[in-house]
């Protein structure tokens, strides 16, 4: 998405949330190209550290800006690709069939496509280890979340902690949990989009198995043995 520094100006100083509610930081610096195109936000996450992300990253809603996961953008560019290469392939497969493409043309773009669909097959494997370590990171931190949660309520219980904190506290790690049970969610359905759109892709460029039907084997007849007497 492109983002005129104009419209980033406003929000300088506010607080940034990512795509899950969750506290990112504040908004202290734009970077911007020649044409006036932002290209990294600076953002302060607590007051010793500063990051730089770069603004494909964040998409804009009434609120103001929201912070995706890396992940999660590339995960949509994957899928961009993927569903683009599927798509030629399969035109390509149909005009060829109809004689409307000539056979040069055709096997120097089947060649081109190939070459591509290796390069996404690598890309497919990275990406797929990192929304499986996401997805472990996910699950670990709700189990964290899931035992300081038990140990705060029996704390408030025995009586050793006011009212108030408790739920302060309890409303801070309900909404963490479910912030990861959401991210974890789109992890997931991700993961399989990017596997279906891979066994389409699969199904267009892999050749279909000849399947040979053999007649059931011949049941053998006894051999007629003539005994002969001397």
């Amino acid at each position: 998405m492109d983002i005129a520094i104009e419209g980033v100006a406003p929000y300088l100083g506010q607080t940034v949330v990512d795509l899950y509610g969750r506290k990112v930081g504040i908004l202290v610096g734009i970077y911007s190209d020649v044409d006036g195109k932002v290209s990294s936000f600076e953002i302060m996450t607590n007051d010793a550290s500063y990051e730089t992300i770069t603004a494909e990253r964040f998409e804009r809603d009434a609120d103001g800006f929201k912070l995706l996961p890396e992940w999660l953008v590339e995960a949509k560019k994957l899928e961009r690709k993927l569903d683009i290469l599927r798509k030629r392939f399969k035109s390509m497969e149909e005009l060829s069939k109809k004689n409307q493409i000539p056979q040069h043309a055709y096997r120097e773009l089947k060649e081109r496509y190939s070459k591509d669909l290796d390069k996404l097959r690598i890309e497919i494997k990275n990406l797929k280890d990192i929304l499986r370590k996401r997805t472990y990171e996910l699950e670990n931190f709700v189990l964290h979340i899931e035992k300081a949660f038990t140990h705060l309520l029996i704390s408030y219980t025995s009586g050793e902690l006011p009212e108030n904190g408790f739920k302060v506290s309890a409303e801070c790690m309900r909404s963490a949990k479910q912030a990861a049970l959401d991210e974890k969610k789109d992890v997931e359905k991700h993961m399989a989009l990017i596997d279906k759109l891979e066994q389409e892709l699969a199904a267009i460029t892999q050749p279909q198995e000849e399947i040979q039907i053999t007649s059931p084997t011949a049941v053998q007849q006894p051999i007629a043995v003539k005994v002969v007497t001397g």
